[in-house]
């Protein structure tokens, strides 16, 4: 069983989870345009939420939230 919160609510909801390791998909706006990255920091690494991660932080936590 996973301990760390941030862990399980990545398992459950976040769109870069694959099987522990991250996609890398990283996103922002400028201007109205909304840009994707890969971040090669990120990608096919470990799951970083209990470290740092943008994703997590401004498109999870916020969509779980708001109950999605």
């Amino acid at each position: 069983m996973v301990k760390n919160s941030k862990i399980r609510t990545a398992m459950k909801h976040c769109a870069n989870w694959d099987s522990g390791d991250c996609l890398g998909c990283m996103m922002n706006s400028s201007n109205k345009v909304l840009i994707f990255r890969i971040l090669s920091k990120f990608a096919n690494k470990p799951c970083q939420v209990d470290k740092r991660c943008d994703y997590f932080n401004n498109i999870v936590v916020p969509g779980v939230s708001n109950g999605i």
